[in-house]
This record gives structure tokens, sequence and C-alpha cells, in this order.
């Protein structure tokens, strides 16, 4: 049975939620109606995935995704009546690894999470070589970590299948639309930019322990670069 938390003020929509996810069968569903209580619940029950509201009381959806991610690589979903352009890129760039607008269909939501717990729990039990090391980079596909030096670094779900990807095909050169097939899947459309801000964040925290690897290769794409 996979845990979802669903972060959500409104009883009413909440409940809705929880109801479609638990007509569809082999999923355990948990409510918080503010960003505190959610953070709370988060450490305890250790969800396998969340979906969040940004609009929400005491601690709004931005810090929360903000603070889920310097510990959780699991899947966050967005919900939420916000549909600026600003407000999807700044959640992006927070982590998430979804994002979907009120009014929305809760059909397609219960299809969402299935296909993002999908791809971050089948992804890795389909990869070769699931422990490896890049000098002081280790990688584990089966366990969903990256370390440096032995200590773990707090990857989102995407950010983690990109280095996954780029380092289980170090030295070739990855186009932009081939990591959005591979990362995000055909049936969902990302543009590049998306693209662009992940692997941005990606290099940040790579940064912050002295790795380097990930190279633009101008007009063609990305890659690992040993």
């Amino acid at each position: 049975m996979r845990k979802i938390l669903i972060a959500e003020d409104n009883i009413e929509i909440s409940d809705m939620m929880r109801n479609y996810l638990l007509k569809s069968g082999d999923m355990t569903v948990y409510q918080a109606f503010d960003g505190s209580q959610a953070l709370d619940m988060a450490l305890h029950i250790d969800p396998d995935l969340v979906l969040l509201d940004i609009m929400m009381p005491v601690i709004d959806g931005y810090e929360v995704c903000r603070r889920l991610r310097e510990s959780k690589t699991i899947p966050v979903i967005v919900v939420s009546a916000k549909v600026a352009e600003e407000d999807k890129e700044r959640m992006f760039s927070l982590g998430a690894d979804d994002y979907m607008t009120k009014p929305f269909s809760f059909k397609e939501m219960v299809m969402r999470v299935r296909a993002q717990l999908r791809r971050y729990y089948d992804f890795n039990a389909q990869q070769t070589g699931s422990d490896r090391r890049y000098g002081r980079l280790n990688i584990s596909s089966s366990r969903f970590e990256a370390k440096v030096d032995g200590v773990d670094i707090p990857l989102s779900a995407k950010e983690f299948k990109i280095l996954d990807y780029l380092t289980l095909n170090a030295d070739q050169i990855i186009p932009k639309q081939k990591l959005i097939d591979e990362v995000w899947g055909i049936d969902e459309y990302i543009d590049e930019n998306t693209v662009v801000v992940t692997i941005a964040r990606l290099r940040d925290k790579l940064a912050k322990v002295d790795i380097h690897n990930v190279v633009t290769v101008w007009g063609l794409g990305y890659k690992w670069q040993d």
C-alpha cells in the first residue's frame, strides 16, 4: 500500500481527493489541513507521495515544498488555484514534480498520482548497475540515493532521475526532449524551460559538494562528463 499525504486546507476538496484515491485501491490516504501539520505528518508517516496546495494557513505550500526537499526525494504534486507561470516556475524550482491547477478532474489527479508513483518507484527496479561510483559520488538507483563522501544529497525525484540517467549514459549527449521522455514521460507535457530549471537546481546542489560534472553542450543537450 502506498501512503499518500494530501495537504489541502479546503476540507471538501481534500475529502473528494481522498475518496477518489481510496476508490482506486492500494493506497492509504492521510490529510493535513495546514502547512505545519503537513510537515509534521510527512515526518511521522513517511509518505510515498504528497499532493500539496500552495495557499494554506500557518505555513504556505512554497515553504512546505522547500522543507520537504531538505530531507525527502518523494514525488510532490502541486494542486493549486494559482495559474500564473511564475507560480508554477517557483514551485518547480523548489522541487515539485508536477502541477495541477484548480478546478481539476479528480480522475486525472489519480492518473497523475499513479504515473508519479510508477516513475519514482518502478524506474529504479528497471535500472542496471544499481550501485555506481563516480569519483566521490555514489549513486544507488534501487535506493534512490545520491551521496558524496557518504553524505546524502537532498535531491527531488526529478533531479535524481536526471542525475541517474545522465550518469548511466556518461559522456553521451542527451537532448532535452530525450530527458523529458525519460524523466517526465512521453504522456506528460513539459516544456524545455522546465528541464533548464531542473538542471540548474541539480547543478546548484552538486556544486555545494564540489561536483561539477553536468555539462551543457550548447544547441544539443546535456551530458555527464567524467
